[in-house]
């Protein structure tokens, strides 16, 4: 049995290695525009979509993808790009928030060096590690960083951080002992090859991991073995179908159907009658209701092609500035104690006795739930 296995392995292996890049699907139109009908319904009056950022350039990538229109993507004149003029700030707390964020901006065919009094690729250089060449130490994150980067400039240890931490088994794992899943070895995929430095060696053992991760029942792909399901979901679904036309493989062919079953049959198979996508099929559960991050992550494998969907144009600056390690100078002396033991409130955010924080902060501990993607 043991050497069957190593067999077809060794097979399947050859055969994604000497498969030639093939055409791709004919785009989901119809779907994308549907979904994409889904999401404006969500969009609030300041133009972002599910009181999000990301899904807000998620949904600003997929209206580029599917050829529609970012402009008329508004409410109260307000469109989807205004919108993350304000997010600004705190899509720059992390690599992956700037990285995204960029993605956006370009695919509306703005200049990330010029965006609302922002140079984002300087930005981006600022959370650069060039001793590690890590931009995040999630790979997730870092990957959507090193994909906003012009294409074939990213530093060439950035690059070479992404390749060494490609697992046994083909896969990428979003952190340090989470195990490899499809989300993660997807985004590296893309961004390897947009680094220019996508090896025949390291895309095929790629693949076979996603090949493994691919359901018998369903053709789709799950998340990660073991983890949260044993069924496919859409957003991996989709994320897997960029993978491999960025890879130059055919996610409908023979080589990625089981059964005439495939990615993307099954990725159509999420979408619901109001046109948004559920982690969960219609009709599964009483439960079964569309999300946004369901949606978002669907357009893009809808329209059959992959981030990035337009080319970031500029120049990485060659390191970050000394004016910007800190946003404020150091005081030359500290401030006074105050009289009273208090601390100020940020905005929106009552006062709690020292006791009250403490009991809310362990609450809040033991509630949290890890998902599959976080900045």
């Amino acid at each position: 049995m043991k050497r069957l296995i190593v067999a077809f392995a060794s097979a399947m292996l050859a055969a994604l290695v000497l498969t030639p890049a093939v055409s791709a699907f004919s785009p989901e139109t119809a779907a994308a525009s549907h979904a994409i009908s889904y999401l404006h319904a969500l969009q609030t009056a300041d133009g972002t979509v599910a009181n999000s950022a990301s899904r807000t350039e998620e949904t600003v990538w997929g209206l580029a993808a599917n050829n529609a229109s970012i402009a008329s993507f508004a409410t109260a004149d307000r469109t989807a790009i205004d919108s993350l003029s304000s997010h600004i700030a705190a899509e720059e707390k992390t690599a992956g928030g700037i990285g995204s964020l960029i993605l956006a901006v370009s695919a509306a065919g703005l200049s990330p060096t010029a965006f609302a009094g922002h140079n984002l690729l300087q930005d981006l250089v600022c959370t650069y590690d060039a001793t590690t060449g890590a931009f995040n130490d999630q790979l997730y994150n870092d990957a959507l960083a090193v994909l906003s980067i012009p294409a074939g400039k990213a530093p060439t240890r950035s690059i070479a951080y992404l390749a060494s931490h490609q697992q046994a088994d083909g896969g990428w794992e979003f952190s340090a002992g989470s195990g490899s899943d499809t989300n993660t070895t997807a985004l590296v995929l893309m961004a390897l090859r947009s680094g220019g430095t996508l090896t025949d060696t390291v895309k095929a053992k790629a693949l076979l991991y996603l090949k493994g991760q691919q359901r018998v029942d369903t053709g789709g792909f799950q998340y990660q073995t073991g983890a949260f399901t044993t069924d496919s979901d859409p957003d991996s679904d989709g994320l897997v179908i960029e993978a491999l036309l960025a890879a130059g493989e055919d996610p409908v062919g023979t080589a990625w159907s089981i059964n005439h079953r495939n990615g993307l049959t099954d990725l159509l198979s999420f979408q619901y009658e109001n046109g948004g996508f559920g982690y969960s099929r219609p009709g599964s559960s009483a439960t079964a209701v569309p999300d946004a991050l369901s949606t978002t992550q669907s357009l893009i494998g809808l329209a059959s092609t992959f981030l990035p969907v337009k080319p970031v144009s500029g120049t990485l600056p060659a390191a970050c500035p000394t004016a910007a390690a800190s946003a404020t100078p150091t005081p030359s002396a500290p401030p006074a104690p105050p009289t009273t033991t208090a601390r100020l409130a940020q905005t929106g955010e009552p006062v709690f006795p020292p006791i009250a924080v403490l009991v809310g902060m362990l609450v809040t501990a033991i509630g949290l739930r890890v998902r599959r993607r976080a900045r």
